[in-house]
């Protein structure tokens, strides 16, 4: 019913639904475009990174991704890096 935009799975709770082409993928190369930080240097963390979910665009950007089950993986995974840099 609105065929300028694409509606996907947000997660398990929302929908998405942007321009064709805007996903995490496209998100990451605009940090790498405005940032000046290569993909090769970047770390995602998410949960649905499995084809067909709504993380899979930022894993076929040649970023290192780690998933995750929940935001306490995150959490530590994080706190981890964090403490990992002291």
């Amino acid at each position: 019913m609105i065929p300028e935009f694409a509606i996907n799975l947000g997660g398990a709770t929302s929908i998405d639904v942007t321009k064709p082409g805007i996903d995490k993928a496209y998100g990451m190369h605009k940090l790498e475009e405005m940032l000046k930080i290569d993909i090769a240097e970047m770390l995602f963390i998410g949960y649905a990174l499995f084809e067909g979910g709504n993380d899979h665009p930022a894993k076929t950007t040649g970023a290192d991704c780690i998933q995750v089950r929940n935001p306490e993986d995150t959490k530590i995974i994080i706190q981890t890096i964090i403490n990992c840099q002291k």
